[in-house]
């Protein structure tokens, strides 16, 4: 009898825990799905693209990347993308700053910018005003 009542409970022992990892009910308060507004193909897109650029604008309205931009010395020739590195070099804080004619222009004023943004109004150097 002893063998009969340990045989039973380790029957018991393990049927229950498997019981418990596949329920034979689903739960009572299943989790409502969300609502979500119906958009159109056309609205849907435009956000998208708008986001898409938003987040990168170095990506095309279909997300592909952009042409390489040209080069400062391309876009201004090379005495005024000179000056532009000179200024650059002189106000930037940065230890491998991105003067360089090589570089888009912009990359170089953005980094002027932020160079002249570390100075106080009166400790600003001529290179922040040129």
């Amino acid at each position: 009898m002893a063998y009969k009542m340990r045989s039973l409970w380790l029957a018991a022992a393990l049927i229950v825990p498997l019981a418990a990892c596949n329920p034979a009910s689903p739960p009572s308060d299943p989790t409502p799905v969300p609502v979500v507004p119906p958009t159109t193909p056309a609205s849907a897109s435009v956000a998208a693209t708008v986001a898409v650029q938003a987040a990168n604008p170095d990506l095309s309205p279909q997300g592909q990347p952009l042409e390489q931009p040209i080069s400062c010395r391309e876009e201004l020739g090379d005495p005024a993308a000179k000056r532009l590195v000179e200024r650059c070099i002189a106000v930037s804080p940065a230890t491998r700053p991105p003067c360089n004619a090589a570089n888009p222009c912009m990359m170089i004023q953005d980094e002027i910018k932020r160079g002249c943004d570390f100075f106080g109004p009166d400790e600003k150097p001529a290179e922040c005003s040129a």
